[in-house]
């Protein structure tokens, strides 16, 4: 038995065929589902389209085995200095700043929040936002959506399985 796979302990409380003792059973879970991994997503290079100074680059996406929502994709920001990028959402987001400065501005607000390496933001359906930035920034999102705009170089590299 692999240390990481699972166990499911059940502990029997009440008669047992030792008087004065309980009794407990180990198994693994016949339901255990492999992870999906992509080996160096982060050092990967995202091109900016001719003429953006922003875009994502979505890397993964599931149909997800809940009721909703349909889409769970996870992917990378990238924004260089430049004109504000508008966004408006009809799905959830968090991003999670790996390096750089984003600075966001909150429409239903009015504040600019200025997110360095380290910060978190999360975006309602609903919320309204503008990105920019005066330098660069790089932040991993996951969103309730299904891809859109798929990273060129990780194409294919999801792995079948998890390896041990």
């Amino acid at each position: 038995m692999h240390p990481s796979v699972p166990l499911i302990k059940i502990r029997h409380v009440g008669p047992s065929p030792y008087p004065g003792n309980t009794s407990e059973l180990n198994f693994m879970s016949s339901n255990i589902v492999p992870l999906t991994v992509i080996k160096g997503a982060g050092h990967e290079f995202i091109p900016l389209p001719r003429g953006e100074n922003a875009t994502t680059a979505d890397f993964h996406s599931i149909r997800t085995k809940t009721e909703s929502p349909a889409h769970f994709t996870s992917g990378f920001y990238k924004i260089e200095a430049g004109p504000e990028r508008p966004a408006s959402y009809n799905f959830e987001e968090t991003k999670y700043v790996l390096n750089g400065q984003i600075d966001v501005l909150d429409e239903a607000t009015g504040i600019t929040h200025h997110l360095v390496q380290g910060d978190f933001a999360f975006f309602h359906v609903g919320s309204k936002v503008k990105f920019s930035t005066k330098s660069q920034g790089l932040a991993f999102y996951a969103v309730t959506r299904p891809v859109r705009s798929p990273h060129p170089n990780l194409k294919g590299r999801e792995e079948d399985k998890a390896r041990l």
